[in-house]
């Protein structure tokens, strides 16, 4: 059995012991009729009712719809630990117990929780889920399957088939998403509902023939003017993407599960079979050719097993794990094929013959994991996208030169026009009030392709937001990802208008850079798209905070430097001759001396108004040149007052257009005096 040496650090004492109590149940329920699961010819019904039984048909439900309540990873070791005996159960639990049972109960109504998830999470009924067409894999854009609502009926009439759905010719009900609205993009315009088996215009047409997984019923289904009652929409008309995305980023932590258990089982096999085989009289494990082969498959077992605990951790603490997930499945899966793959070579003939280890099933039932729920492909998309998202936002804070927490969050409301994208914005008329738990609320108004926002609230907005200023703060800044913030429901969004819920984060900017020029106290009640709110000229001491920043752009020419450099007494005839200025380490001519404090003082006291008047006693520091034609960006920020001298000491660093530092410093100001 592999050990896990720190598995106290990494478990707590309750799923380790829930871990003990599933692997002698295992043992006792599942590996006697492992071998009738791969020929198919097992009481479908009886597996289910003992997995209710037990208590793992409902292991995240509650208790009074009949669940066990129990926190993420318990499914997680569940799914291992039945895997490392028999993937094909593995496969039938999750469908029924996790796919199909999780939208019901974060979507479902009453109704629909006591109906359809109470006997899954007994084991009772059996349940699937249904996504995949002929036509559509991972672009769910494509998606064929229709309901259109019959007033005349007053039922939704399904049309349509699907095809590779795990449990769907045994499965009482599932869970099936179809286009609502054709007029709208699919995100916005598809729909989830859940639909009886026994009804009428449902159809198994086959059950397909698996590589591994044997046993498992992989069926293609067909819907043909099937009756859906209004009471059957599982959450909102046209809310289906997002039922999709909800349970995506668990799903993939839960085949990772599936693959670490999948690989575990012939990694043990390997180990013991190479301590036993002797050849040339010593065990084979003495033979480098064998033993590292060990060494890189407990290292992808290790490394599997962190990766998943890492994101299911994140998941349990209701964090955004997108990449983290789809890390943990894709490394886990293709470890899983490669160790199976190692297990059977170290085993030689015996690995490959069936007739002593159980190695080619699980190398075939490992192969799965690269394509169900994802595959590698996708994986990998979806990954780099996360890593070049993050490193923009990153990017985009340090372009902006701010300090985020500085800044007051009226000022970040404000400035949420300044990121609107009016081309997306057309035929869009509404009412979005933000209502947030620490603060005041906010209402967002867009209409003819124009957006403006004022601190205030009215009785029925299309659409209401529910966060707190923190997390809206997160948001704003491009630290976290508005959808990913709805997922992890750190952001609740309350509307019918699913078009308008969908067109919500691609009609705005959400990154720092549409906060620069603006100052830290800029709280007007409102502004409107393309007038951001202008610095307040001549602010008195008191006016004036600590941590206030601002900023101003110029650009570099070469009469500035003439004209700078006489200004300020540092003007050498030599140094303006271009001929002498190219025999120079910098090959051209530079603003350097006082005459980048000439530059400095004429941002601070021409660009930033709105901070004082008077600079003096300016210190400069160079740390790159500045050349003619150079864009310089100066970013000020309130260090100090000192009242009795009406005084206000700044900071400042100044960018050029490649970002790169070129000046730093300190500055004197006198404001105006106000009485």
């Amino acid at each position: 059995m592999t050990r896990i040496n720190d598995e106290k650090f990494l478990y707590s004492s309750d799923e380790l012991e829930f871990r003990e109590k599933v692997r002698k149940w295992v043992s006792t329920e599942i590996v006697p009729m492992k071998e009738k699961i791969k020929r198919g010819d097992f009481d479908h019904r009886l597996f289910f009712r003992k997995l209710g039984e037990f208590g793992l048909a409902g292991l995240l439900v509650q208790r009074e719809y009949g669940g066990s309540d129990k926190p993420f990873m318990y499914q997680l070791i569940a799914g291992e630990e039945i895997s490392a005996v028999c993937p094909a159960a593995t496969m039938m639990f999750g469908a029924s117990c996790t796919l199909s049972a999780i939208p019901i109960l974060r979507f479902g109504s009453e109704r629909q929780k006591q109906k359809y998830l109470a006997p899954l999470a007994k084991g009772d009924k059996i349940g699937a889920l249904a996504i995949t067409e002929p036509k559509v894999g991972s672009d769910t854009a494509g998606m064929e399957t229709s309901a259109v609502w019959s007033e005349e009926e007053q039922y939704w009439i399904l049309n349509g088939e699907k095809r590779y759905i795990t449990n769907g010719s045994i499965a009482d009900q599932v869970v099936v998403f179809a286009i609502t609205d054709p007029n709208v993009d699919s995100k916005s315009g598809m729909s989830a509902f859940i639909i009886e088996t026994s009804w009428e215009g449902f159809s198994a047409i086959k059950d397909y023939k698996l590589m591994g997984r044997k046993g498992v019923h992989a069926s293609h289904l067909q819907f043909r003017d099937l009756k859906v009652p209004k009471e059957n929409l599982l959450g909102k008309v046209n809310q289906g993407f997002l039922i999709l995305m909800d349970e995506l980023d668990s799903e993939r932590i839960g085949i990772a599960a599936e693959a670490l258990g999948c690989m575990r089982t012939p990694f043990e096999v390997a180990v013991k079979y190479s301590q036993e085989r002797v050849q040339f009289d010593r065990p084979i494990s003495r033979f480098e050719a064998v033993s590292f082969k060990i060494a890189d498959m407990a290292t992808k077992i290790r490394a599997s097993r962190l990766l998943l605990v890492s994101a299911a951790r994140m998941i349990e603490k209701g964090l955004p794990c997108t990449k983290e997930a789809t890390i943990a499945k894709l490394f886990a899966t293709e470890a899983s094929v490669k160790v199976c793959d190692l297990a059977i070579q170290i085993c030689g003939g015996a690995g490959y013959v069936e007739d002593f280890y159980p190695l080619s099933q699980f190398y075939l039932d490992a192969r799965l994991g690269t394509i169900g729920g994802g595959t590698s492909e996708i994986m990998r998309f979806l990954i780099q996208r996360e890593v070049y998202i993050e490193e923009k936002r990153g990017m985009a804070l340090q372009t902006a030169g701010l300090d985020i927490d500085t800044i007051d969050f009226d000022t970040l409301m404000t400035a949420i026009p300044n990121g609107f994208r009016s081309e997306r914005a057309k035929g869009v008329s509404a009412e979005i009030q933000f209502i947030f738990s620490d603060c005041k609320p906010w209402l967002l108004r867009i209409k003819d392709q124009t957006c403006s926002v004022e601190k205030t609230k009215i009785k029925k907005p299309i659409m209401t937001i529910r966060t707190d200023s923190a997390t809206w703060r997160d948001v704003l800044f491009g630290k976290l990802d508005a959808m990913q913030a709805m997922m992890t429901k750190r952001v609740i969004i309350d509307t019918d208008n699913m078009d308008l819920l969908m067109k919500f984060a691609r009609m705005f900017r959400f990154t720092p850079e549409i906060f620069r020029g603006l100052a830290p106290s800029s709280t007007p009640e409102s502004i409107s798209e393309g007038k951001p709110p202008p610095f307040s000229l001549g602010k008195s001491l008191g006016e004036i905070r600590i941590g206030e920043k601002a900023q101003g752009v110029m650009e570099v020419t070469e009469e500035h430097i003439e004209l700078y450099a006489k200004m300020s007494g540092d003007y050498n005839p030599l140094h303006m001759n271009q001929e002498y200025a190219a025999t120079t380490i910098f090959g051209r001519r530079i603003a350097h001396g006082p005459i980048g404090g000439a530059l400095v003082a004429r941002v601070i006291g021409m660009k930033l108004p709105g901070l004082g008047t008077l600079a003096y006693n300016l210190k400069v520091n160079f740390t790159a040149p500045v050349y003619p034609g150079d864009e310089i960006t100066a970013i000020v920020e309130v260090t100090e007052k000192v009242s009795e001298k009406n005084l206000v000491r700044l900071s400042f660093r100044v960018l050029n257009q490649d970002k790169l530092e070129v000046m730093n410093g300190y500055a004197n100001v006198l404001p105006p005096v106000k009485d």
